[in-house]
């Protein structure tokens, strides 16, 4: 009988002991999923799931973690509250155009051992300049300020040749899927000046007007196939001797995910 006590004693003492991670009956199962895996800068993505056991997760914390390179470590983005149910919903707005991982971590408790869920990426388009991008094969295209149909516009490429076609083309290495700017003719031409400006994605035609001095319009270019190249040209059209007009690309602008 003494002996039965004691141990009794000793086995309700080792059962209040509290249970490390590591001799955690279980461990938290965490579920995850996204509303979309391509977005662009700003826009939100949703990032939900569920912790099992549900009940037992009910009120407790979850963290949202994202990693922005490989070789980087993650970081804590933000917290949820868990539901009844065990569900979360993070919304997070990534501005950087490039891959962004994510994951969902719930912490251990007594009697669970701490649940990572599975990384999801989200691949992130941003709107960049296009003369930040490598230029190459330059032929009388000028970079800087343009001032087309009364508006400056920085960060431009406008021709600087009239008695030949200027282009120059970019590398975009096919991380880019769109293209906007303020196409026309710069205020530099001579009245009554005429030039044309086109643009071709890996040697596709994309987009071709010609415009009188003092016209302009703005437009966005969509590449069914993010193109490793594309070209701007700008050709003088004018026909009358003397008058030149030099094409201009205002303020031109690419969506990419780097």
């Amino acid at each position: 009988m003494r002996t039965f006590v004691i141990a009794g004693a000793m086995a309700l003492g080792l059962a209040s002991l509290p249970l490390t991670a590591a001799d955690a009956g279980s461990t938290w199962r965490v579920g995850i999923h996204t509303s979309r895996t391509q977005t662009v800068s700003g826009q939100r993505a949703l990032i939900t799931g569920h912790v099992r056991p549900g009940a037992a997760a009910a009120g407790r914390t979850v963290k949202l973690q994202e990693k922005a390179a490989t070789g980087t470590t993650w970081h804590t983005e933000a917290t949820d509250r868990l539901s009844k149910r065990g569900a979360y919903r993070f919304a997070a707005r990534p501005v950087s155009g490039r891959t962004h991982s994510y994951r969902v971590v719930m912490p251990a408790t007594d009697a669970h051992a701490k649940g990572v869920s599975r990384t999801i990426s989200v691949e992130v388009f941003a709107w960049q300049n296009l003369d930040d991008t490598t230029s190459v094969n330059n032929s009388g295209m000028n970079f800087g300020s343009v001032n087309i149909n009364g508006t400056t516009y920085a960060d431009s490429v406008a021709s600087g040749w009239v008695s030949s076609p200027s282009s120059i083309e970019f590398n975009l290495d096919h991380d880019c899927t769109e293209l906007r700017a303020t196409f026309g003719i710069s205020d530099g031409s001579t009245t009554g000046g005429q030039a044309e400006v086109s643009v071709q994605a890996d040697g596709s035609p994309a987009y071709s007007k010609t415009f009188d001095l003092g016209q302009s319009e703005s437009d966005t270019l969509f590449f069914s196939t993010a193109p490793l190249k594309i070209r701007l040209e700008a050709h003088n059209t004018s026909t009358t001797d003397g008058i030149y007009g030099y094409g201009a690309f205002g303020s031109p602008q690419v969506l990419c995910s780097r």
